[in-house]
């Protein structure tokens, strides 16, 4: 009577996981695109990848990606500004959202997706600069720093596949991260745009 009853949990186990297998599709992707930032982020190279679950029965599906901006030539600081020798920021956006299916057009293989996340965003600055030293035998001389933090962030976007290969324009809505270097303060604030080329299988 047992081996029967376990035979059945096992039968009904493997029918639902069955199932949930026809219902859904897992897909990994890779895009590279541009991103424009606010208060002194230029324009930028944007790298990312994610994760997708797709449920195909409710027509949306579920992501966690990661994103990550890296540039040399910006200008987030508040006046007075510091006399900037050299610098880099690192910028990873860490996200998960979910999206729902808007059209499918089987007989081009396309299908597109308007969805929103919400995430947290990490920053690295490391920055060399010349300071003014008060007093008589005031002088200039250089300095270096490395600052890190991060804050909240919300996206809206929209994926539009043709076969493997999507285009995804995004808007970012970011909180802003403050935080001074010697006497200087400056402004980190991601929000802002990008649209990415990538390629989903």
């Amino acid at each position: 009577m047992r081996i029967r009853a376990m035979g059945l949990i096992l039968l009904v186990a493997l029918a639902s996981t069955t199932a949930l297998s026809q219902n859904t599709r897992q897909a990994y992707s890779g895009k590279f695109g541009l991103y424009s930032g606010s208060d002194g982020l230029n324009n930028g190279l944007m790298i990312g990848a994610d994760g997708v679950t797709e449920f195909l029965h409710y027509d949306f599906f579920l992501n966690l990606g990661a994103e990550l901006y890296l540039k040399k030539t910006f200008n987030f600081f508040k006046d007075p500004k510091p006399e900037i020798l050299q610098q880099q920021i690192v910028l990873l956006p860490l996200s998960a959202g979910g999206a729902y299916k808007l059209f499918d057009v089987s007989d081009a293989d396309s299908r597109g997706y308007l969805g929103v996340g919400a995430g947290y965003y990490l920053y690295f600055y490391s920055v060399d600069y010349r300071s003014t030293s008060g007093g008589i035998l005031g002088g200039t001389f250089a300095q270096s720093e490395s600052k890190s933090g991060g804050n909240f962030f919300a996206t809206v976007f929209f994926r539009a596949l043709i076969g493997k290969v999507f285009v995804e324009p995004k808007l970012y809505v970011a909180s802003k991260k403050e935080d001074v270097v010697g006497s200087h303060g400056y402004v980190v604030n991601p929000s802002g745009f990008s649209i990415a080329l990538g390629f989903q299988y």
